[in-house]
């Protein structure tokens, strides 16, 4: 952690450098990276040309959007992991610790439940649209389904994360955690 921390303040728990760890932090989020620094690319390229050669790309719009998901959805397992999130801090250190404990674990299994309702919707959104075949609708013609596994791909990372914070909560650790000063 780094030293400019003040009292009181609270960091994700850290976990070991375990493969999965190595996984996010390394090719996962340089494929998030790689998707979101592509889309910027696309919308500079159609501003300038529409800007300077008063043409559009409508395809561009779409491939933009298409890639903003799933950058969106590769990182999101991983913000969260790395406490880039809301947390109400004033709530939760005046509860006591069975209170925050009870928290802990609503919160955990409500994201599991959640993830999970993603995860399963998007699988089959996924396997209907590939069944009948639909695309995209721009000359793009990229299979839906493919742009769609965003979803159940993101949901997965995102359900892993709150499968750590059970196996953190069962250890007796929360997911959150002091920082040592």
């Amino acid at each position: 952690m780094s030293s400019n921390t003040t009292e009181g303040e609270f960091a994700p728990a850290q976990t070991s450098g375990n493969w999965f760890t190595r996984f996010e932090r390394g090719p996962l989020l340089g494929l998030a990276t790689a998707l979101l620094l592509a889309a910027m690319a696309l919308m500079f390229y159609e501003a300038t040309s529409r800007m300077l050669l008063g043409d559009s790309h409508w395809w561009a719009e779409e491939a933009v959007r298409f890639l903003v998901v799933w950058s969106v959805m590769m990182a999101f397992g991983v913000a969260t992991r790395q406490g880039n999130y809301i947390r109400m801090e004033l709530l939760i250190d005046t509860a006591p610790h069975v209170v925050r404990r009870f928290g802990a674990w609503l919160n955990c299994l409500c994201g599991l439940a959640f993830s999970g309702m993603v995860f399963v919707a998007g699988v089959l959104s996924c396997l209907h649209l590939y069944t009948v075949g639909m695309m995209t609708e721009s000359n793009l013609d990229l299979p839906l389904w493919l742009v769609r596994a965003a979803l159940p791909i993101g949901a997965l990372f995102y359900g892993l994360y709150f499968v750590s914070v059970a196996i953190e909560l069962f250890k007796g650790r929360d997911e959150v955690q002091p920082v040592a000063h």
